[in-house]
């Protein structure tokens, strides 16, 4: 948490429980001193052949950050993320609002990863100013 605040990145204190729910998974999360909050209950399937879409959804190398009236750019190392088909059963947020964004506009792309073993930060940069609220 002290890192992410070091390179400006929006992160919220709060409460997370992760469990099981049979053969799905269910994440719930809530900030602390605020109302946002999601339930999410997600069943994985069996795994997929990432297209070129799911490569370029999950691979970021870059993560970015506005501080300082400035854009920053932190590098970040990881291998590929092995991919699983899944459906989400409940999806109770507000999250999105909270952030000031519209509700999505269409149905959600889905998929499911145990993760990936290791994943590197180099040192931040900045790249430019930056735009929008701060």
């Amino acid at each position: 948490m002290l890192g992410a605040r070091a390179v400006g990145a929006p992160y919220h204190q709060g409460r997370l429980r992760v469990g099981t729910a049979g053969d799905a998974l269910a994440y719930e999360g809530t900030r602390w001193g605020g109302r946002a909050s999601y339930r999410l209950v997600v069943r994985p399937g069996g795994p997929i052949r990432p297209t070129e879409r799911d490569v370029w959804l999950t691979s970021r190398w870059r993560a970015w950050t506005r501080r300082l009236g400035l854009l920053w750019e932190t590098p970040v190392e990881h291998e590929p993320w092995p991919l699983a088909e899944a459906s989400v059963e409940v999806l109770e947020q507000n999250l999105t609002r909270a952030a000031g964004l519209l509700a999505p506009a269409s149905a959600s792309l889905v998929h499911y990863s145990q993760g990936v073993r290791h994943v590197r930060s180099g040192p931040s940069r900045p790249v430019g100013p930056a735009a929008g609220p701060k």
